[in-house]
């Protein structure tokens, strides 16, 4: 993984659901409806996600997953979300 940049890995009880690395910017939506926004040397995080889509700009423009209800976390450039499925 390139410095400064994110890596992103959604997790469900069945398995790893997508991996991404040198990510610029994600964008997930909240629990409570609202979204954030991430960019590299984010401070520590843990929230709640809401099911929508989580979009992400890896340097080829913006795209879109969309990912299920889960507990997200942020610590050393590494975003996880572990999903319900």
């Amino acid at each position: 993984m390139k410095p400064g940049l994110l890596r992103i890995e959604v997790l469900s009880v069945s398995g790893t659901t997508l991996e991404l690395e040198n990510v610029h910017s994600l964008q997930v939506l909240l629990e409570d409806g609202s979204s954030i926004g991430i960019l590299p040397d984010h401070a520590p995080l843990i929230g709640a996600t809401a099911d929508g889509l989580l979009f992400y700009n890896d340097g080829d423009g913006k795209k879109s997953v969309y990912i299920n209800e889960g507990v997200l976390t942020v610590r050393d450039n590494l975003v996880s979300i572990l999903t319900t499925h």
